[in-house]
């Protein structure tokens, strides 16, 4: 299934499917995926692919961000899955390889085209800015909390 989206919420997916009046069944043939990927997905037996998920949302007729939890931090990498992209795709949009894209995500580099970064995203240069800086702190963190189990 590919790289998995770790924000989905199959439960929020399933309530959606049921309230939509569709079986497993026929979700998963209105999203070309199999009845088993809708089960992995509904009981959070596996995260699908931002593929998946994207092809899931577009079947219920929603926005892939109404499968994403409230609350968590909206980091580039949470903003891209929410849309459905790879990283891969996203690399394409803006003219970098993937690996650019891994890195930026992670905080580690910033960019110069913003308005071509954010536009790739789907979002305004201020919340691509946000979610950035909230990736570069998370790598932060975990960098820290690395060094404090080391001591």
């Amino acid at each position: 299934m590919g790289k998995r989206t770790t924000e989905f919420r199959g439960d929020r997916m399933q309530a959606l499917r049921q309230a939509g009046g569709l079986s497993r069944a026929q979700l998963a043939l209105l999203a070309q995926v199999s009845p088993e990927t809708v089960r992995n997905a509904e009981t959070g037996a596996c995260h699908p692919s931002a593929r998946v998920a994207r092809a899931l949302a577009v079947a219920l007729g929603v926005p892939i961000a109404d499968l994403s939890p409230p609350g968590e931090a909206i980091t580039l990498k949470v903003l891209r899955r929410r849309t459905g992209l790879t990283q891969k795709q996203v690399a394409e949009r803006v003219g970098v390889s993937p690996g650019m894209v891994s890195k930026v995500e992670a905080g580690m580099y910033g960019v110069r085209a913003l308005a071509r970064w954010a536009a790739a995203y789907g979002v305004s240069a201020r919340a691509w800015a946000a979610a950035w800086k909230a990736g570069r702190e998370r790598r932060r963190e975990e960098a820290e909390r690395k060094r404090g189990e080391r001591t």
